[in-house]
């Protein structure tokens, strides 16, 4: 039985410059228990699609089609067919607790009391790999880690009880740990329910990993379709291998620096939130030139160190070095925050959308208060020009633009003020393959022409083996694992750093298939045990100590590790000569 069928869908949009189309006689379906999966570049026409099957786009859209049918019938379809969208934040009532957004839903589509409707939405928090769900029922969206709230949006999705779930970009923005419980709890679900699913990705390691059937956009339109296998093994359009080619990866050049002075030293610092969440005793040093990475899955407390870095945050233990200098108050640490900028995850909400983008600029450099409005402006055109857009970019507002192109904007207000350090912090993974490797290229381009170093914070270590000289892999806010990124990245030496490289879906069937040990879907929270190694419950690897102590950071040569397996006290005496080897 056919669950979906659009037939012919066009939209074109009513805008002030006249008539955009955004679809052109766009036809796919769904057949019932069936993955299917659409595929394209960010601006293929993927989301408008779904947008238009469910109703929801703007006054402004004008949607034609031949046919766009349910389970074989004319309907609405908010009675069979339910969208998890890529940001669930945006997606939950920050306002309302989670246990009432569920609740409601169950009753809008069933008859129930609130008894029942309570109990089910335990049971569909449970079903979503949720643990506690009564505790998390009496909790906000902002309390949950980005995992915990795509399991809730499932969850609301689920209470449903939709024929078909739309999830349009669902992994896109977590880490490959999550993003792989994610893949499996979806797989799941279409077993046990017997829903069909819809994957609407630029990920062709996600569509890999989940679908029998393949539709590929570009510009609106179908180009390609067919079995999974036809359109991994044999595709017959160039835009087709073009996306195969850029989801395997360009090659990449770490920089150096590595050896050189360096430029920012941490030693031991911490901060913590409550007595769970936060760093402890985290120690690094960054060098001139050199781009070091930063990887850990969501909760292991890359953005606060991030944060801790730009002055953000103030650490409650632990010191600072910058150029040699111990940061201790307040004139120097206003200096050295002045030379650290930060490219953040999120281009559209870290731009202000009130402001042109030569207006965002242009504050960045009034705040230094050195130049006149006709020296601003002038800085204002270079560094565009500098990141590929033109001086005419200056007057749009950032709504205006594509997602890589406010990335790029994003790196120009960051680069302007002329940072001897840049952060990072997940700049490139809401954007898709051709658009990630272009900013990819063009942020070590001007790196390594202005010998800027650069901490890159992100959780795909497939991009972070290509890119960068040393690494530091963080887990339940401690130092897992640390040392040269080719080293640590081809032989992991902790646990967790190898379940992290295992569990990243790659881009082609037989891997992307294949059951990649991941993190148990919030059966441990790490952050909850105080004592013992964080990783401990969920390591295959673990001794008695494990849960009584945590372990120290133990050094062999360029590598750090913190792991029992690598002490001589709870392994036994290593004769002379003994040349430390990867113990998993």
């Amino acid at each position: 039985m056919r669950v979906l069928d659009v037939q012919n869908l066009s939209v074109q949009y009513h805008t002030g410059n006249g008539r955009k189309k955004a679809l052109d006689e766009v036809s796919f379906s769904v057949e019932r228990g069936e993955t299917v999966g659409i595929v394209g570049e960010s601006g293929s026409g993927k989301s408008t699609a779904m947008l238009a099957v469910m109703g929801l786009l703007p006054e402004n859209a004008e949607v034609t089609s031949d046919e766009i049918s349910v389970c074989g019938r004319q309907a609405s379809p908010e009675r069979d067919i339910a969208m998890v969208l890529q940001d669930s934040l945006s997606c939950l009532n920050p306002t309302v607790k989670i246990g009432r957004q569920i609740t409601e839903t169950i009753r809008a589509h069933k008859k129930c009391t609130r008894q029942e409707a309570r109990e089910r939405a335990e049971e569909l928090l449970d079903m979503a790999g949720i643990r506690d769900p009564k505790l998390r029922m009496r909790q906000y969206p902002f309390e949950l880690s980005g995992g915990m709230r795509q399991r809730t949006a499932i969850a609301i999705t689920l209470a449903c009880e939709p024929k078909l779930i739309i999830a349009d970009e669902p992994t896109t923005a977590l880490d490959a740990a999550v993003q792989a419980q994610i893949l499996r709890l979806l797989k799941r679900i279409v077993r046990d329910t017997d829903a069909s699913l819809l994957v609407v990705s630029h990920d062709m390691g996600v569509i890999a990993a989940l679908c029998g059937r393949v539709f590929v956009m570009q510009s609106g339109r179908i180009v390609e379709q067919g079995a999974a296998e036809e359109i991994f093994y044999s595709p017959q359009q160039e835009y087709t291998k073009k996306l195969l080619r850029d989801a395997k990866g360009s090659e990449y050049f770490p920089a150096g620096g590595r050896d050189g002075e360096v430029l920012l030293r941490l030693e031991h610092v911490t901060k913590v939130f409550g007595t769970r969440d936060g760093i402890r005793d985290i120690s690094f040093d960054i060098r001139k030139g050199e781009v070091y990475a930063l990887a850990g899955d969501s909760g292991s407390g890359k953005t606060t160190l991030a944060r801790i870095l730009t002055g953000i945050l103030k650490p409650d233990s632990g010191v600072i070095f910058y150029k040699g200098e111990k940061l201790e108050t307040a004139a120097s640490a206003g200096a050295w925050r002045g030379k650290i900028q930060m490219v953040f995850q999120d281009p559209y909400g870290s731009l202000n959308p009130c402001l042109t983008a030569g207006c965002a600029l242009s504050e960045a450099l009034k705040a230094q208060g050195r130049m006149t409005a006709k020296e601003r402006w002038k800085k204002v055109e270079e560094m565009l020009s500098l990141v590929g857009l033109s001086s005419e970019d200056a007057d749009r507002y950032s709504e205006e633009f594509s997602g890589g192109e406010r990335q790029r904007i994003g790196i120009a207000r960051a680069l302007i003020s002329e940072p001897e350090l840049l952060i990072c912090d997940e700049a490139l993974s809401a954007l898709d393959a051709a658009a990630r490797a272009q900013i990819l290229e063009l942020l070590l381009s001007i790196q390594r022409k202005r010998g800027i170093a650069c901490l890159f914070i992100s959780h795909d270590l497939a991009l972070i083996r290509k890119i960068s000289s040393r690494i530091s892999v963080l887990y339940g806010g401690r130092m897992a694992e640390s040392g040269e990124t080719k080293e640590v990245c081809s032989d992991p030496w902790h646990p967790y750093t190898k379940l992290l490289l295992n569990a990243v879906p790659r881009p082609d069937l037989p891997n992307a298939r294949k059951a990649r040990p991941v993190l148990p879907a919030e059966t441990v929270r790490r952050k909850e045990r105080e004592k013992g190694c964080p990783f401990g419950e969920l390591c295959g690897h673990a001794m008695e100590c494990c849960c009584s102590e945590a372990p120290g950071l133990y050094s062999f040569g360029r590598r750090k590790i913190a792991c029992f397996l690598y002490s001589e006290e709870h392994t036994g005496r290593r004769t002379k000569g003994y040349r430390m080897t990867s113990q998993i």
